[in-house]
């Protein structure tokens, strides 16, 4: 994972596979920022995999909402934008085409 931060957001870049362990990794590390925005660009990962896209379902879902983070993800395949929105998780448009499928080999 790549932090950027600036006064008003924080990017974090993840790439390569998101399976259990880099879902746990990431939902431990959003849970250092309390205030302002933070973007999570997903357009780096190469593949998706289910238990890990389960975590992050579940952990950004069980988070506060009232507060002061805003947690907004991009670089989603559609198949994983819509499980978030389900979870009224807030996912900016994605560059991905809609038959991209994470999990192909």
């Amino acid at each position: 994972m790549n932090v950027e931060m600036s006064r008003m957001s924080v990017r974090v870049r993840v790439s390569g596979v998101l399976d259990g362990s880099r879902a746990m990794q990431l939902l431990s590390g959003l849970d250092r920022f309390r205030t302002g925005a933070v973007i999570v660009d997903f357009s780096g990962v190469r593949r998706f995999e289910a238990f890990g896209v389960d975590l992050l379902v579940k952990g950004l879902g069980r988070r506060p909402r009232a507060g002061g983070t805003r947690i907004r993800c991009t670089g989603l395949p559609p198949c994983v934008a819509e499980r978030l929105r389900e979870q009224e998780i807030e996912i900016a448009e994605s560059p991905r085409p809609a038959r991209w499928a994470p999990w192909a080999p």
